[in-house]
C-alpha cells in the first residue's frame, strides 16, 4: 500500500530513535498517547513495524556472527555419523570373524574327538542278546574245556522259523529301531567329518579377505572425512555471509527511511526468500562436502561385510551339523552333513548359496542370509539420517528470518488502530492539568501544552497540526477556557 503524503512526516518521527536503542511501547507517556490518538493509531503501527524490522536485523546479525559455529556443528555431525557408521562396520566385521573362528574351533574339536580311540559298546534292546554277546558268552569257558556243540534237533521236533523283522534293524521282543536312529558307519562318519572340516578351512581366506577390506574402507573413509572438514566449514561463510550482510543493510535502510515501511521494495522480500532457501541448501552442501568422498569409500564395504557375515554363518551351520554327527553318530545325521558339502567343487558364492539353502538337519537352525543384508545396510542408514539433520539445521536458520518477516508483513497489512487505553489516558492527564484552573490560568496551561507539543513533534509538522487541532477541540480545555477560545490562545 502507498503512503499518503501527510503520513510521511508522521512516520519520520519514529525514525529518530537510535537503531541500537529499543523503541518504547506505544502510548507509554502522555505525549506518545496524544500522538497515537491524533494520528489514528498510525504512530503505533509504524512503531510496531520498526520494532519487527529491528528484531529481524538482530536475527540477521546473530546468524552472520554464528555462521561459523553453525557450519562447524554440521561438519561435526557429519564426521560423527560417518565415524559411527565406520565403527558399526568394524563391529560387524569383528562379529563375522568371531563367528567363523568359533565355527572352525568347533569343527577341529569334533574331528579330534572322532579320531580319538574309543571302546564301542553297541546299543542292545532290553532282553535281546546279540550274536556277538552269544559268542562272547561261549568264549568264556574253563581252561581245557571245549565249546559245546550245538544241540541237534530231536526227531520229529518242529524246526524253529526265524521271525520277520518289524523294522529296519529290528530286534526281538517286538522292539524296533527307527530309521533316523540307525548307527552311522564309523568310516563313513569320519570321512564326512573330514570333508566338512576341509570345507570350513577352505572358507577362511574367503572370510578373512572381505573382513580386511571392510576395516580398510572404514579407516580410509574416516581419514577422508577429517581431511574434508576444514574446506567444508568454509562453504557456509562463502555462500551465506555476503547475502546476510546485504540483507542486514537493506533492513537497516528500511528502518532509517520509515516512509518506505508500508511498501518496502520487492528486493527485500526476494532477499529474505533467497537467504532462507540458501541456508537449507548450504547446510546440506556442508554436510555433503564432508561425506561425499568418505561415503563413496564406505559404500564399497557393503558387499564385503555381507559376504563375510554370510560365509561365517555358513561355516557355523556346517560346524553345528558336524557336532550333531559327533553326538548322535547316526546315519541320518551323517547323511545330512554330507548333503551340506557338495561333491563337486563350487566357487565360494555358489558354495555359500548351496549350504544356506540345504535342508537343515534336526537340531540345526535354518539359515536366512537375508538378515545379513539388513545388518549390512544399518550403518549406512546413519549417513542418510545425518543429511536430513543437516537440512533441518538449515531450515531452522531460515526460520529465524522467515518467521519475523512474515510477522512484519502481517503487521504491515493490518489497518492502524488506536490503543484503547490512549484516549482515557489523554483525557485523564488533561483533566489533571486543568483542574481548578479557569481564565488566565487555563490559558497559560494551554500555551504550555502547545509549547511542549511543538518541541515534541517538531520533526513532524503534519502530526503537530493534528495535535494542535485535537487540543483546540478538547472539551475539557474548552470548558475551562469558557468556550471556543482555543485558536485565540494559540495566536497569542
Amino acid at each position: 500500500m502507498r503512503m499518503r503524503p501527510d503520513v510521511l512526516a508522521t512516520v519520520a518521527l519514529v525514525s529518530l530513535f537510535p537503531l541500537a536503542t529499543p523503541l518504547q511501547a506505544c502510548c507509554d507517556d502522555f505525549w506518545s498517547c496524544v500522538g497515537a490518538v491524533a494520528s489514528g493509531g498510525l504512530t503505533c503501527a509504524v512503531e510496531s513495524l520498526i520494532n519487527s524490522i529491528r528484531s529481524l536485523i538482530e536475527n540477521v546479525s546473530r546468524l552472520a556472527s554464528t555462521l561459523g559455529q553453525q557450519a562447524a556443528d554440521v561438519v561435526n555431525l557429519a564426521k560423527s555419523e560417518l565415524n559411527g557408521a565406520a565403527n558399526d562396520l568394524r563391529n560387524l566385521a569383528g562379529q563375522a570373524e568371531g563367528d567363523f573362528n568359533a565355527a572352525a574351533q568347533l569343527a577341529q574339536s569334533v574331528v579330534n574327538e572322532a579320531n580319538r580311540p574309543q571302546v564301542m559298546v553297541p546299543h542292545v534292546a532290553p532282553g535281546v542278546a546279540t550274536a556277538g554277546a552269544r559268542v562272547g558268552a561261549a568264549a568264556v569257558q574253563p581252561p581245557g574245556s571245549r565249546p559245546a556243540a550245538a544241540a541237534a534237533p530231536k526227531p520229529g521236533a518242529a524246526t524253529a522259523i526265524a521271525p520277520k523283522p518289524v523294522a529296519v534293524g529290528a530286534a526281538g521282543m517286538g522292539t524296533a529301531v527307527r530309521v533316523d536312529q540307525l548307527p552311522a558307519d564309523p568310516q563313513e562318519m569320519l570321512e564326512a567329518l573330514r570333508r566338512a572340516k576341509e570345507a570350513i578351512d577352505a572358507l577362511r581366506p574367503d572370510v578373512t579377505q572381505p573382513i580386511n577390506q571392510v576395516r580398510q574402507f572404514a579407516t580410509q573413509a574416516e581419514q577422508q572425512a577429517a581431511s574434508a572438514a576444514t574446506s567444508a566449514a568454509n562453504i557456509a561463510q562463502t555462500a551465506l555471509l555476503g547475502p546476510l550482510q546485504s540483507l542486514g543493510n537493506m533492513l537497516t535502510d528500511l528502518v532509517n527511511h520509515p516512509e518506505r515501511i508500508f511498501d518496502p521494495s520487492r528486493i527485500v522480500d526476494d532477499a529474505i526468500t533467497q537467504v532462507t532457501n540458501q541456508a537449507v541448501t548450504t547446510m546440506t552442501q556442508v554436510h555433503d562436502a564432508v561425506m561425499q568422498q568418505a561415503k563413496a569409500t564406505l559404500d564399497q564395504a557393503q558387499r564385503p561385510i555381507q559376504d563375510a557375515l554370510d560365509r561365517a554363518a555358513v561355516a557355523k551351520k556346517i560346524a553345528d551339523a558336524m557336532q550333531k554327527v559327533q553326538r548322535a553318530k547316526t546315519k541320518a545325521s551323517c547323511d545330512a552333513l554330507n548333503g551340506l558339502i557338495p561333491r563337486q567343487r563350487l566357487d565360494v558364492r555358489a558354495f555359500t548359496t548351496h549350504v544356506a539353502g540345504a535342508a537343515p538337519a534336526p537340531g540345526i537352525a535354518a539359515l536366512n542370509l537375508g538378515q545379513h543384508r539388513t545388518m549390512a545396510l544399518a550403518p549406512f542408514n546413519r549417513t542418510a539420517a545425518s543429511r536430513l539433520t543437516a537440512k533441518t539445521a538449515g531450515t531452522q536458520m531460515g526460520a529465524k528470518l522467515k518467521g519475523p518477516w512474515q510477522e512484519f508483513k502481517r503487521l504491515q497489512a493490518a489497518p492502524p488502530k488506536v490503543d484503547p487505553a490512549a484516549r482515557p489516558r489523554v483525557d485523564a492527564e488533561i483533566s489533571r492539568r486543568f483542574a481548578g484552573k479557569s481564565g488566565p490560568a487555563a490559558e497559560a496551561e494551554k500555551r504550555a501544552m502547545l509549547n511542549e507539543a511543538r518541541a515534541r513533534f517538531a520533526k513532524d509538522p503534519a502530526l503537530l497540526r493534528k495535535v494542535e487541532a485535537m487540543l483546540d477541540n478538547d472539551p475539557v480545555i474548552r470548558g475551562h477556557l469558557g468556550g471556543p477560545q482555543g485558536p485565540a490562545v494559540r495566536e497569542r
